[in-house]
């Protein structure tokens, strides 16, 4: 059996808004919710827990119903490693500086960049 994971606040609240934007675009488009099950392949059910913010929805699933609504742009742009300030800062502290200077230590407090 599938261990059921409960979200945090903030992802709660992000499913949330995912579900209210997937769902503003359906009804925009004036499409119901049996059209877009259809189109996916699921039940109109599913549909109604994607828009609901329900985490137990497929990740793929969320992302075709974003796909079928032209939000390719904003889906590949989620998690892109050039807006990454931190990684990217701890990234270059672990690189070997040219020249042999000390060497960076071996772990860095995020909290402190």
């Amino acid at each position: 059996m599938k261990k059921k994971i409960e979200p945090s606040f903030d992802a709660a609240d992000a499913l949330a808004r995912l579900g209210a934007n997937v769902r503003t675009a359906r009804l925009r488009r004036a499409e119901s919710e049996s059209a877009l099950a259809a189109r996916l392949g699921v039940s109109r059910a599913t549909i109604a827990r994607l828009e609901r913010g329900d985490g137990g929805v497929s990740l793929a699933l969320a992302v075709e119903a974003l796909l079928q609504y032209g939000f390719g742009d904003q889906l590949f742009a989620l998690a892109d490693p050039e807006q990454d300030g931190v990684g990217k800062r701890l990234d270059a502290l672990r690189r070997p500086s040219r020249g042999g200077g000390a060497a960076p230590p071996n772990r860095i407090d995020p909290t402190k960049l």
